[in-house]
């Protein structure tokens, strides 16, 4: 059995090896990585990304989206509204894959993050993620409804204190 002495200077030794050097933040946990919808960067968080539906005749559609945790659980997320009847009206993009696959129209999907930006923070007064997504929806058509622009940021949610519902407790 080593002396305590050893044990000190082999922790030690391992220690400050390991100091100096910063851990690869891992960006994809695909098992098929040429398939990774984003391009082998599925594990980025706080992102808008865009779907590009490429329909068989030749139509275009664009959505923009974002993703407040990693895209691929959003994404997985949005494979689950397409797939599910009682989610078909969960988003935009998936009443139109809907609409589509009715019609028997073959389609396309193509994945890519456009910008990458902070949540909302308590007291910030604002979300970054929201506003950057409601800019990319003004920008240009698609299939996002313009209300979206304007509705409450559902991040500030988790930093908001509720008692007993929307009602304080008397004293």
């Amino acid at each position: 059995m080593p002396s305590m002495g050893v044990i000190l200077k082999n922790h030690n030794k391992s220690v400050l090896e390991t100091e100096g050097q910063e851990e690869a933040v891992r960006q994809c946990n695909c098992r098929d990585k040429p398939n990774c919808p984003l391009q082998g960067h599925c594990l980025t968080t706080s992102s808008i990304y865009q779907a590009d539906v490429l329909t068989e005749d030749g139509g275009s559609h664009t959505y923009f989206g974002l993703a407040e945790k990693d895209f691929k659980t959003r994404w997985s997320n949005r494979g689950r509204s397409f797939g599910t009847e009682k989610c078909k009206g969960e988003t935009e993009l998936s009443k139109l894959i809907w609409e589509l696959g009715s019609g028997s129209i073959q389609y396309e999907i193509e994945w890519r993050a456009v910008a990458g930006c902070g949540s909302c923070r308590p007291g910030s007064g604002h979300c970054d993620l929201c506003l950057a997504e409601g800019l990319f929806i003004l920008r240009g058509p698609c299939v996002d409804k313009r209300t979206e622009v304007v509705s409450e940021c559902r991040h500030r949610r988790g930093f908001l204190l509720e008692f007993g519902g929307s009602s304080v407790p008397s004293l």
